[in-house]
């Protein structure tokens, strides 16, 4: 990807998330991500707020029921940043839990000095399974309570390799802050069979290393690019997932990690087609050289399609003091946000000798 796409989108999530813009009309999170809350009703790209807006509860949860790396939420109170009196305000006698109709699976409380709760991971041993209904309630002292009711979609099919090429490529100028022209790309053809009643994320993750990292064989997810295609799509931030880069003054930093979003009815044809590229030893990615490449194909509802679309969109046109104003999809019935679920297939794709 780009490195300027991945600024770019960096940079709108921390001033989303600064500004807490998980609007029911955009409002104008993170997602960050994430990386990641939009959540008010403003007036002007400059976001005054109106000063009857009522403060609310907000969200943003994602489980992926076939892999644990994917279950994080977050929740925090809406407020109106024109007040000072409030920039302070806290989570009072906050609390959460999610259930099924077999009762309780996990529950979570606070104290009044927490001010949002930032990627709280789901633990790994909590199991959620295919077909059932799941439950999210979450209610705070001053605040109406916030309800959620999902299911799983469908698992996506299995994704098929179809070719891989490593390239030496050139640059105009660096991809990050040292003077590396010269990089290494790869590029992989992929495929999966679609389903036109679902809708997807593409996830890519990396095994390997760095020449100046102790890390050697860790993994960590991947920017990428779709160079070629035959299915349109856009990418955004997921929720609770990082994405590490090389900077000048320390080892490294985090950014969101971005997906290619998609609708399954948007798939011409019996399968999805896509040419994904991965630009590395660069100075500004966190791998210098792989041993694996994973991508993941993730099968997400439709409500979660919607939200990552409208955050995508406000960032598109977020500078336009004449732009439509946005409308934030979300689930969450008395707060605003996502509460979802979500189905995966992963290929590895291993490299012997390593690239």
């Amino acid at each position: 990807m780009n490195l300027s796409v991945i600024k770019t989108g960096a940079n709108i999530l921390k001033a989303a998330f600064k500004k807490r813009e998980y609007c029911s009309r955009v409002l104008s999170y993170i997602i960050p991500v994430s990386f990641l809350i939009f959540i008010f009703q403003c007036e002007s790209p400059e976001v005054f707020y109106r000063p009857d807006l009522p403060e609310r509860l907000c969200s943003i949860g994602i489980i992926d029921l076939d892999d644990t790396t994917l279950r994080h939420i977050s929740f925090e109170k809406s407020f109106q940043s024109e007040y000072p009196v409030e920039l302070n305000d806290s989570l009072r006698d906050f609390s959460f839990l999610i259930s099924s109709s077999d009762g309780e699976l996990f529950s979570y409380h606070c104290d009044s000095t927490v001010k949002s709760i930032k990627d709280l991971k789901i633990p790994d041993n909590i199991t959620f399974n295919p077909g059932e209904k799941y439950y999210l309630y979450a209610k705070e002292r001053d605040l109406e309570e916030i309800t959620a009711e999902v299911i799983a979609p469908e698992p996506p099919a299995e994704p098929r390799l179809i070719s891989t090429t490593v390239q030496n490529t050139t640059l105009s100028k660096p991809a990050g802050c040292f003077d590396i022209l010269n990089v290494r790309t790869v590029l992989i053809k992929t495929s999966f069979e679609k389903n036109e009643n679902l809708c997807y994320a593409i996830l890519l993750k990396g095994w390997g290393g760095s020449l100046s990292s102790i890390f050697v064989g860790w993994p960590g997810f991947l920017d990428f690019a779709v160079v070629e295609g035959n299915t349109p799509g856009f990418v955004a931030a997921v929720q609770g997932l990082v994405t590490y880069h090389f900077s000048c003054d320390i080892i490294s930093y985090k950014n969101p990690t971005f997906a290619y979003f998609i609708e399954g009815k948007n798939i011409p044809g019996p399968e999805c087609l896509l040419t994904l590229a991965i630009q590395y030893n660069d100075g500004f990615s966190g791998f210098d050289f792989f041993k694996a490449i994973g991508i993941k194909v993730i099968s997400i509802p439709r409500e979660l399609y919607l939200f990552e679309k409208s955050i995508y969109t406000y960032g598109k046109i977020s500078g336009d003091p004449f732009a439509e104003p946005i409308y934030i999809n979300g689930n969450i019935k008395g707060g605003n946000g996502i509460f979802a679920l979500c189905r995966s297939k992963e290929l590895i794709i291993t490299f012997s000798p390593m690239i």
